[in-house]
């Protein structure tokens, strides 16, 4: 039989409703993160839910279950209380091994959320070293101090931020100002 989460000792003075709203922000979190991996979409349920029973081979989640479990209530409204398997299976569907300790365990929770996060840097990185200019501004920077290192930083925020709140703005017409989509400039 399996065990239900209530029953896995993780966080047992917690309320049903407390967990269940632990493990909607963590999948929250999961989804986010592959929204902002696959261009800013997050998986629908029924993705999620198809994705995990592939990998299990069998049915163990169905996307009512996996809203009710990103939601953190039932269709009755109450809080939901999964199986540890069905969180388990939750977590290999991100990829996490840890399953059910994720959802159910804060320190867990905080290692696998600072490992995603080193993957993610280590991505970033593969991607700007397939970027020549990056590469020879980086062999470039080797060569500066501490301090002039710092500018350096601060100035390539400074252009990205101002590249984000160009692209957000819409493209410059042959005026010189700011076209929409809705004035046809």
């Amino acid at each position: 039989m399996v065990k239900a989460a209530a029953d896995d000792g993780a966080g047992g003075s917690e309320q049903p409703g407390e967990r269940a709203a632990a493990i909607a922000r963590r999948l929250d979190r999961l989804m986010a993160r592959e929204a902002a991996r696959s261009g800013g979409r997050p998986p629908a349920y029924r993705e999620l839910a198809d994705r995990i029973n592939r990998l299990a081979g069998r049915d163990v989640i169905s996307r009512d279950t996996v809203r009710n479990l990103h939601l953190g209530l039932n269709q009755k409204g109450q809080a939901c209380n999964p199986t540890v398997d069905t969180l388990d299976w939750l977590g290999r569907g991100f990829g996490i091994g840890a399953g059910a300790s994720y959802f159910l365990d804060d320190a867990k929770a905080a290692v696998v959320d600072e490992q995603l996060e080193q993957l993610e840097r280590v991505a970033e990185l593969r991607q700007a070293l397939g970027n020549d200019g990056v590469v020879n501004l980086a062999k470039r920077a080797s060569a500066l101090s501490d301090g002039s290192l710092r500018v350096l930083l601060s100035l390539a925020d400074n252009l990205r931020k101002l590249e984000q709140d160009a692209a957000e703005e819409g493209p410059v017409g042959q005026d010189g100002r700011h076209t929409t989509p809705a004035d046809g400039r």
